[in-house]
């Protein structure tokens, strides 16, 4: 997890370098998990509480600003084998959920307090199993709905909802130690396929800067 918390790092400082204004978002809420079939049998990603921060550099252009984004989930994963595979079995694992990302939040309508939002962006998503099964790295985007009120002119609360996608291409392998096979018994998709995940969440905001 020390990669995961460099990572972090790097969120929060790259745009303090040069930027007169930022805003500082911690937030928390409910992700869903989502589930994806393979050959071998389906993975099902419980659902639970995520947590994580965004830093977002208001107004750069035509009413958009941009965002960096950190979020995680802390869940259980359970695979249930197909017939057929005798080298896999019904396995339950821990696993954490890492999405970091970079995008747009576009306003949607101007208001000095109430602002609702458009968000779009692209990134990473981290599927890290908490046992010797590997971890799987992911091209992901994301959708999302929000609304921004500003209390003061240094804090406020913001409320989002977002579709998030990890793309997942057919014939790509993951979770190698799953199979009795070592590793060589990772698993493969039956076709082209993403798996489906989202969620809501709300946090604070802290404005610094000029």
């Amino acid at each position: 997890m020390n990669n995961f918390r460099a990572i972090l790092i790097t969120l929060i400082l790259l745009p303090l370098m040069g930027i007169s204004q930022v805003e500082i978002a911690p937030s928390a809420g409910f992700m869903f998990g989502g589930r994806i079939n393979y050959y071998q049998g389906e993975l099902k990603i419980n659902d639970n509480l995520n947590y994580g921060v965004s830093i977002i550099v208001p107004e750069i252009k035509w009413g958009t600003a941009l965002e960096l984004n950190y979020t995680r989930m802390d869940s259980e994963a359970k695979f249930r084998a197909n017939p057929g595979y005798p080298d896999y079995q019904d396995t339950d694992f821990d696993i954490s959920v890492n999405y970091i990302q970079i995008g747009v939040m576009k306003t949607l309508v101007e208001d000095d307090k109430l602002t609702p939002y458009g968000s779009f962006s692209l990134g990473t998503t981290i599927f890290s199993p908490k046992n010797d099964i590997s971890d799987v790295w992911r091209f992901s985007i994301t959708l999302g709905l929000g609304v921004k009120y500003m209390i003061s002119d240094r804090i406020g609360v913001m409320a989002r909802g977002r579709l998030m996608l990890p793309m997942i291409f057919g014939g790509i392998g993951g979770y190698v130690g799953i199979g009795t096979g070592g590793t060589s018994g990772g698993l493969s998709l039956n076709s082209y396929a993403t798996i489906v995940e989202g969620d809501f969440n709300g946090g604070l905001i802290f404005k610094l800067g000029d």
